[in-house]
């Protein structure tokens, strides 16, 4: 065998070897396919081998010599797609992902969901066929369908089975535009391995893929009279409130959402599992109960669920009396007649149809145009900012103090875990792309902008959590930025292949477990249903606990190669392990800290 071949010489990054020197003309219906990829600009490609696409993992290797994109494999196909969900939001690019046939489409169905609720643009090849009967192996039978795309149709914004090279070539190019076109999405195109394998056919047009005819549109604008209703409809009230939504994991957004809400003296809240403002802006009210059923006039951006967002429910779906609701989204140009995500339709005053960004700087502009000669209503705005900022104030205090009776608990409190971390990393350069969802304790991590959270899964699949800090922090790698993260124990164990591929690809990254040894969340719902039935709340845990054995989190950690501490039971202990976490994470190393937290 030759050395250099030898599993025992692997050496990253991965390099093929004895290849022509300079030889990239295609030969192969793959290799024009590996040639699209690269072209469209992906730097890595998401990967689970897989023999439906035997062909196109040639060509990657052979013929663009895994450089632009660079394979990165993964150990499940969820993960496949998750890690690529990550990245996606982390580059704020499209990412790409390859899965096998139909076994691998059904086990990367729930991260494909999650980037579809999500709304996160992840173009997802899948090997598929052959269709030709004659060229399948017994195997091939049974991996193939007429139709592949059915099986992730209803959660996808496009999917596609190209029957011809060309039209594989010609759909390629369209899902990729597709998926990054906003509101963005998911697409999904099988590539028949008959296709990937045949020499290239004569008469066959293969485009430039890198220009500009393949990319994007531009923002799509608000219609200005909607607009200037909007502006006055906030000049006027007594107590506005915007909500911001999903866009809070762009970086561009906090500054132009500041100054929407300084200029229109409103109050501000953050939508579920996202970060748009700075933590102490005086305006930010966030973890305030009661704002929402206050404010008169309510603004949702970008909101993943307007009804949600405004606080209504139940009887409130129909509007509160005295209460309008403004709606900027582009989710009324996404739709799904399969799935419920996005929640109920809320009862909207004024519908705003747009880029929420490129419509927030419409929404400025009417404002500031509006109160240019108006110095009473000026004055107005200044004064409800003042009052304002003293309610942020009793507010951040109050949830500092919430934590002060558990601060020293053992298990650890959640407060405790996520302020000894910041602490570890606030001088840092450092990024949240995973957190918990339900129990992240607000006012303790300060926020100073957007794009410092990722944001959650979308869809609610657990496993979600590995996968995608590791793709953010493969892009947060190339931006120089730190990659922390929390998450469940649950999650963690669900999704812990992802460390064997950030440390095979030396992907630094930091992740504490929240490890309460139980599926909290369904706790804590089995307490309120035997509440309800005035049943024995002390049963809640059977079929819970994840114990006896519990797992070893850090000595798994340690076989994938990582290095890893705990489990941590002690809050006096948090401080030096998360220093060394932090110091193991500059030295570009993969570090998780096991922590047992409450339930």
């Amino acid at each position: 065998m030759n050395k250099s071949s030898d599993y025992g010489s692997m050496k990253y990054p991965e390099t093929p070897i004895n290849l022509s020197a300079n030889k990239l003309k295609p030969e192969y219906g793959s290799d024009v396919m590996a040639d699209i990829i690269s072209d469209m600009g992906f730097k890595h490609i998401f990967v689970l081998p897989g023999s439906s696409y035997r062909g196109l993992h040639d060509s990657l290797i052979n013929h663009r010599r895994n450089q632009n994109p660079e394979m990165i494999m993964c150990n499940h196909e969820s993960i496949v797609v998750a890690m690529a969900h990550g990245y996606a939001k982390a580059s704020e690019n499209t990412a790409a992902c390859v899965i096998h046939d139909l076994v691998g489409l059904m086990c990367s169905s729930v991260s494909v969901f999650d980037a579809w609720v999500d709304r996160v643009p992840v173009l997802i090849f899948g090997g598929s066929g052959p269709q030709d009967p004659s060229r399948r192996r017994p195997i091939d039978w049974t991996h193939t369908a007429s139709m592949q795309c059915d099986l992730v149709k209803p959660f996808t914004k496009w999917s596609m089975d190209p029957v011809t090279l060309q039209s594989a070539i010609d759909t390629m190019l369209q899902a990729n535009k597709i998926a990054k076109s906003k509101p963005q999405a998911p697409t999904y195109v099988s590539l028949d391995l008959g296709l990937q394998e045949d020499p290239l056919p004569e008469n066959l047009i293969i485009p430039d893929a890198s220009s500009n005819r393949y990319q994007a549109p531009a923002p799509i604008s608000a219609n200005i009279e909607a607009i200037e209703e909007a502006a006055s409809m906030l000049i006027a009230a007594e107590n506005p409130l915007i909500v911001g939504g999903r866009f809070g994991r762009e970086t561009q957004t906090s500054e132009i959402l500041i100054k929407l809400v300084e200029i229109s003296g409103s109050n501000y809240v953050e939508d579920r599992a996202v970060v748009c403002m700075p933590t102490f802006h005086p305006q930010n009210l966030n973890g305030d109960l009661k704002i929402r059923e206050t404010a008169d006039v309510i603004l949702a951006i970008d909101c993943v669920d307007t009804a949600t967002a405004a606080g209504a429910h139940n009887k409130d779906l129909r509007g509160r009396p005295g209460q309008k609701i403004i709606e900027m989204t582009l989710e009324n140009l996404i739709t799904s007649s399969w799935s419920n995500a996005g929640g109920p339709q809320a009862a909207v005053d004024l519908q705003i149809d747009c880029d929420p960004t490129y419509g927030m700087k419409q929404l400025i502009s009417a404002i500031e145009n509006q109160l240019s000669n108006n110095s009473v209503v000026t004055k107005i705005i200044e004064n409800r900012k003042v009052s304002i900022g003293k309610r942020h104030k009793i507010l951040r205090q109050e949830q500092k103090e919430k934590w002060n009776d558990t601060w020293d608990a053992e298990p650890i409190s959640t407060g405790r875990l996520t302020s000894e971390l910041y602490e570890a990393v606030k001088d840092k350069n450092w990024v949240l792309p995973v957190r918990n969802h339900r129990s992240f304790p607000e006012g303790l991590w300060n926020f100073s902008k957007s794009g410092q959270y990722l944001g959650a899964d979308g869809g609610g699949g657990v496993g979600y959590g590995p996968a995608a800090a590791v793709g953010a922090a493969l892009a947060y790698r190339e931006q120089g930025k730190l990659p922390v993260a929390i998450m469940g124990d649950g999650d963690f164990q669900m999704g812990s292949g992802a460390i064997w591929t950030a440390v095979h690809y030396k992907i630094p990254v930091l992740i504490a477990i929240n490890n309460n040894n139980s599926w909290g969340n369904d706790e804590f719902h089995q307490r309120n249903i035997a509440k309800k039935r005035s049943r024995p709340v002390e049963n809640a845990w059977i079929g819970q606990r994840m114990a006896e054995p519990a797992t070893d989190y850090a000595a798994m950690v340690r076989s994938y190669g990582g290095w890893a501490e705990g489990p941590i039971s002690n809050p006096s202990d948090l401080s030096r392990a998360f220093k060394e976490a932090v110091k193991q994470l500059e030295e570009g190393n993969v570090a998780v800290v096991d922590v047992r937290t409450m339930l």
